[in-house]
């Protein structure tokens, strides 16, 4: 278990479905997970179970469910369950009352990772996010994001091209086309947040192009959203697993 977490990986870090060491080497992962919450906070959530009512809140655009997959390991099926453009389903973390609990610090790092799969996506006319978003029922809505303040990969192009876009109060920084998404094919998506000026996107463990400005410190929490772009094309979003964590020796 030790290696897991302590040996970054210079090459692939696709070859495990598990989280990827080169983004969670230094994360406290076996610290917090046996209590020593002074080196920070977090969750794995494998989706063995899924409430969405708790602690997930799930919200359809008119259409769209969320629900587990008869699957070895637990997988979450976001299934947008429409061929109308905006339509479909989104899951934040925090609750059905709403709340958020990572926020960004000059002390601070926050570590994200998921692993997912786009199925019946045909030529990509999709709208899907994958990251932190600040609590809102509708992050992406006519076709955008409208959450002021995220951190994330999206998908809204009407292509297979996936973009990573870091967001402050409503101003955007980005880093085009991090990646293909493959029909059918699993991707970890995840990123490292550095105090509050550095956050570098990973797609399948492997670093891509660093973001330097408009990392917000606002609260966020973990969201997904799967909607269709249109066409009647309905994509069906399998979220295998979500990992967050942030390292900060908080203030009482």
């Amino acid at each position: 278990m030790g290696d897991l977490y302590t040996k970054p990986q210079a090459k692939a870090g696709s070859i495990r479905r598990g989280l990827s060491p080169n983004i969670f080497s230094q994360a406290p992962i076996t610290e917090v997970n046996n209590g020593g919450l002074s080196e920070g906070f977090g969750l794995i959530d494998d989706f063995l179970s899924f409430n969405d009512e708790s602690p997930w809140i799930s919200t359809a655009a008119t259409a769209g469910t969320a629900t587990l997959a008869d699957a070895k390991g637990g997988v979450l099926e976001l299934d947008c369950a429409s061929g109308t453009s905006g339509q479909g389903i989104q899951i934040q973390y925090g609750g059905a009352t709403g709340a958020a609990s990572f926020v960004a610090s000059a002390d601070s790092k926050i570590y994200f990772e998921a692993r997912i799969k786009v199925t019946d996506i045909s030529t990509g006319i999709m709208e899907v996010f994958v990251g932190l978003s600040e609590v809102d029922t509708t992050i992406i809505d006519s076709g955008a994001n409208s959450s002021a303040n995220h951190i994330g990969f999206e998908l809204v192009d009407d292509n297979l091209e996936i973009d990573f876009h870091s967001e402050s109060g409503g101003s955007r920084s980005s880093s085009a086309n991090v990646a293909s998404i493959a029909d059918g094919t699993y991707v970890k998506l995840g990123f490292l947040v550095e105090g509050v000026s550095k956050v570098t996107p990973y797609v399948n463990g492997i670093a891509k192009t660093a973001i330097s400005t408009n990392i917000p410190t606002a609260a966020l929490t973990p969201s997904l959203v799967c909607q269709s772009g249109g066409s009647s094309v309905d994509p069906i979003m399998s979220v295998d697993w979500v990992a967050c964590y942030q390292a900060e020796q908080i203030a009482n």
